[in-house]
């Protein structure tokens, strides 16, 4: 049984240290997929999927926020957000080059302090720090419609995200 878990690969023993960052039975914490109530955000790097969207949110809300890169080919795991309260209170960060979104990171707030602290590449207290002060991970991220990525046309794509 040892040897079992020692051969284990690194990034699937990320994957399940990272499915303990966030608490199972919060709402929203295990969407796998963006689902078609997701939004759309424009980044300077591209357009980033994130549900739930603002009209679903209460300013106490409890849950996670899931982010995903937008790309024709597939949709990676950007990161997942944990909201206590209204309040950011954990950030996972997923490598997007990784198939199964292993963890590259994994931040608690307020402190700013990493959660993996010895964990190679990953996030370390430092960017930490300065995560929480990004708008893309605030509770409230101003998005269009999904189908607006297939429909640029539609009239609610020409008006300002909410």
């Amino acid at each position: 049984m040892v040897l079992l878990c020692t051969a284990v690969p690194a990034a699937l023993q990320a994957q399940a240290r990272g499915d303990s960052l966030v608490p199972a039975d919060a709402p929203n914490c295990r969407v796998s997929s963006p689902p078609d109530a997701a939004g759309i955000s424009a980044t300077p790097g591209g357009f980033v999927i994130v549900f739930p969207r603002n009209d679903a949110l209460t300013d106490q809300y409890t849950g996670c926020k899931l982010l995903w890169i937008a790309d024709t080919d597939r949709t990676p795991r950007l990161a997942t957000l944990y909201f206590e309260r209204g309040q950011l209170a954990r950030a996972v960060a997923h490598d997007v080059r990784d198939a199964g979104g292993a963890v590259e990171g994994a931040c608690a707030f307020p402190e700013g302090r990493s959660l993996l602290p010895n964990a190679g590449r990953r996030l370390g207290d430092a960017a930490c720090r300065g995560f929480s002060g990004e708008s893309l991970y605030a509770l409230r991220v101003p998005t269009w419609p999904r189908s607006c990525m297939t429909k640029p046309d539609d009239a609610v794509c020409s008006a300002d995200p909410r």
